[in-house]
């Protein structure tokens, strides 16, 4: 069937009259548009118009839809409302982002995803290697390689660290202090506080002594109802957890701070509205007195005769916890003065009662820190003025509290004073110190400063918090990270050649099990002993006293951890994860005849039967039946004949190599070597598979060629003593078998890193101060 479409005829002409006739509407309409006097000249437009087609042809651009830049700017205002496309505006150059205020608006403090930054991060930036660590970008170390300077400085001049990731608690209700004792062991603490003064504690969960610990926490009571709680960030989720659940507090969701409530308690966290720096060294109020100006105050008049009055002999006039009130002019003020501010002179009396100079706490309210934020001057403002004056800028509007906080523990890498102060003036205040010739350090400095003094540093020392769990098991998987990455015959074979069952982890746990067993069997079966860290100080002095010898050997509970300090007297550099062993008899009487004698660990397949002796002796026979026959020709003709391959003496043959055979020959090297590789493989995995049931028929005590009673967790040769220096934990199940070891009047052990076969003999002494922050 045909469905298509009939012809249709196309006209070969029109009449234009009647054509014209049958439009006449539409073309009024358009000539009435064209001839429109109203519009620019040549358009012909009525309807809505963009901006561009407001204006004459000659003074339209292109891209005028996107950028305002583009019209003239009388029409800007109005063309910057019709644009077709808002976009995003153009990056600002590198020079205006490295700006610090541009560079503290888009990475503010609050709003960074890689790591909240400090008020001094971009000081910090540019001469410190930053490293995130407990959710804050924290400096490391410096890029002028002053580790050594740091320590002489810390002991000699002054040094400042930035500790303002610390976070402050406020807990408010009727006897606030009384709250915190259900937190807080009395026998873990050190001298109690007097008024004011700041307090260091040690918290566990209620109920759970001497399990369940938390960390170390500074308590500051104020004579009202407040106590100001600073703790560590790796350690504030499990205290806040175990608070609220305690007091079945609730969290307000609209609120300025993370607010908890009851009815009768409220409980606030801050961790960015306060700053907190650390001043160590003798002459760290010195310092700190040469770059601020006090205000004359009659309600701080006694909190600043205090300070003038202890600012050159702080290690000798003040108390442990002190907390001075000060109000101090801007800290630019200060900046460009050659000299040191002067100061009146007041001495110290010794009638002076130290609860006069508590000054006013008007730091501790808020109102009037945010008053004194708002009386800032801005820096263009103050460096406009300051170019103006002869003598600069010397007084502002703002009128600064701060708080200053005597720490003198008796250690002298670690003594000197916190310093508090609102967010917004803790840069400029840094910088001036810094001007004052104090030297900043990070946190690698701040560890070496706690092994120097030898003390435990929180939490990178703990075994057994939430916070130095998780710190261990984040170097565990970066160790064993950059193990695997080395290749096989690059790696350390720490079970076959050194005896090291855990080369990346402490283990405590199994060690006290195996301790409190006392038999040399498998472990397997038996209920595992969680071990825990004695921190009551009372009984750390009567270990250390048993260990002299003036006293008997108590049996301790059976997890019990001490903490130890050990100093090596010969050579050896101690290093983390090194093992504390029991030294033999024979191991005393060579350190009593020479110290530096070296006594090395022997692989735990190594046999003492005599085959390896037997080879030796039939090589000892060979040697002189050679020395016989020397100068004899032999005449047997198959002693001297040798496999010859014929392609040697053919060469022509390598000639007639085609393609084809390279090719095979290729070939067949390929799979011999992927069949090699596979057996090697096979060969490795069986032998990893036969040194794990190793491991694990093995005791953790018995592993080595010496028993094992602990670990350390942090040592390096001393820069200030010249010798090794480390502390760790050993069983208190252990006591009675290093007792008795002595080396003149001092108890020996023998020490060994996990990647070293030699042991090392130390003297070993117990930590007996508390774990501080």
């Amino acid at each position: 069937m045909d469905i298509s479409r009939p012809p249709i005829e196309k006209p070969r002409f029109i009449a234009v009259e009647k054509f014209v006739e049958a439009r006449t509407n539409s073309i009024a309409q358009l000539l009435k548009a064209i001839d429109n006097d109203a519009l620019v000249s040549g358009e012909v437009t009525k309807g809505p118009r963009t901006a561009a087609q407001r204006l004459p042809r000659h003074m339209r651009r292109r891209a005028m839809a996107y950028d305002v830049r583009r019209f003239p700017r009388t029409m800007r205002e109005f063309a910057a409302s019709h644009l077709l496309s808002k976009h995003a505006k153009k990056c600002p150059s590198r020079f205006a982002r490295r700006k610090t205020a541009n560079s503290r608006n888009k990475f503010g403090r609050s709003t960074s995803t890689k790591g909240i930054w400090l008020s001094t991060h971009v000081w910090h930036a540019k001469r410190f290697r930053m490293i995130k660590k407990w959710g804050f970008k924290i400096a490391d170390r410096s890029f002028q390689r002053g580790f050594r300077a740091v320590l002489r400085d810390s002991n000699k001049n002054c040094v400042i660290r930035d500790r303002s990731y610390y976070t402050c608690i406020t807990v408010e209700c009727p006897d606030a202090y009384s709250k915190m004792l259900p937190f807080s062991q009395k026998s873990c603490r050190g001298q109690s506080s007097r008024g004011e003064e700041e307090e260091c504690h040690q918290l566990y969960t209620p109920g759970k002594y001497p399990y369940g610990y938390i960390g170390p926490a500074r308590f500051q009571k104020l004579a009202g109802e407040e106590v100001h709680i600073w703790i560590h960030p790796s350690s504030k989720a499990q205290f806040l957890s175990a608070f609220t659940e305690h007091y079945k507090l609730q969290q307000e969701e609209k609120s300025e701070f993370h607010l908890f409530k009851n009815s009768e308690m409220s409980v606030s966290v801050d961790s960015e509205h306060l700053s907190r720096f650390h001043l160590s060294g003798p002459k760290c109020l010195s310092k700190l007195r040469d770059s601020i100006r006090l205000v004359e105050n009659e309600q701080f008049e006694s909190g600043h005769n205090r300070f003038l009055a202890v600012s050159d002999l702080i290690f000798s006039s003040t108390r442990d916890g002190e907390v001075l009130y000060l109000l101090i002019e801007d800290p630019r003020t200060t900046w460009d003065r050659k000299s040191a501010v002067k100061h009146r002179k007041v001495v110290v009396k010794k009638e002076d009662n130290l609860d006069d100079s508590r000054g006013n706490n008007e730091f501790w309210n808020k109102s009037i820190r945010d008053e004194a934020v708002e009386k800032r001057m801005t820096d263009v403002e103050f460096h406009k003025q300051n170019g103006s004056r002869i003598n600069g800028v010397v007084s502002t509007a703002a009128k600064i509290p701060i708080v200053l906080i005597i720490r003198n523990e008796g250690l002298k890498a670690l003594d000197g004073v916190d310093i508090l102060i609102s967010e917004p003036f803790s840069k400029d205040l840094w910088v001036s110190l810094q001007r004052r010739g104090v030297r900043a350090s990070g946190l690698r400095d701040e560890y070496a400063a706690h092994l120097e003094s030898k003390v435990l540093y929180f939490p990178l020392d703990d075994v057994e918090s939430e916070a130095g769990r998780e710190s261990e098991a984040v170097m565990r998987a970066e160790l064993t990270e950059k193990y695997q990455g080395k290749p096989h015959n690059r790696r350390c074979k720490y079970w076959s050649a050194l005896s090291v069952k855990y080369p990346f982890e402490y283990k405590f746990d199994e060690l006290v099990t195996d301790w409190n067993d006392g038999s040399c069997g498998s472990s397997k079966g038996s209920s595992e002993t969680k071990a825990f860290a004695c921190r009551d100080l009372q009984k750390l002095n009567e270990i250390q006293m048993t260990l002299k010898g003036q006293g008997e050997v108590q049996k301790e509970d059976p997890g019990m951890l001490i903490p130890v300090r050990l100093q090596f007297f010969g050579r050896g550099r101690p290093k983390k994860f090194g093992m504390i062993c029991i030294p033999t008899e024979e191991d005393l009487i060579s350190i009593r005849l020479d110290k530096t004698k070296e006594i090395i660990q022997t692989p735990p397949t190594a046999s003492a039967s005599g085959d390896d002796v037997e080879p030796m002796e039939v090589e000892e026979e060979e040697v002189p039946e050679k020395k016989m026959m020397q100068g004899f020709v032999s005449l047997e003709a198959a002693a001297s004949e040798k496999p010859i391959n014929l392609k040697w003496l053919f060469e022509e043959t390598t000639r007639l190599d085609d393609r084809t055979s390279k090719r095979k020959r290729a070939n067949r090297k390929k799979k011999e070597t992927r069949k090699r590789r596979k057996l090697e493989f096979e060969k490795r995995k069986l032998e990893n598979e036969e040194e794990e049931t190793q491991r694990e028929q093995v005791k953790y005590r018995f592993s080595a060629k010496r028993e094992i009673i602990g670990r350390l967790v942090a040592g390096e040769q001393s820069v200030l003593a010249g010798h090794g220096t480390a502390v760790g934990y050993i069983c208190a199940s252990a006591l009675h078998r290093i007792a008795s070891n002595y080396h003149k009047t001092k108890t020996v052990v023998m020490v060994r890193n996990s990647t070293s076969k030699y042991y090392h003999p130390a003297y070993v002494t117990v930590l007996k101060s508390a774990v501080q922050i």
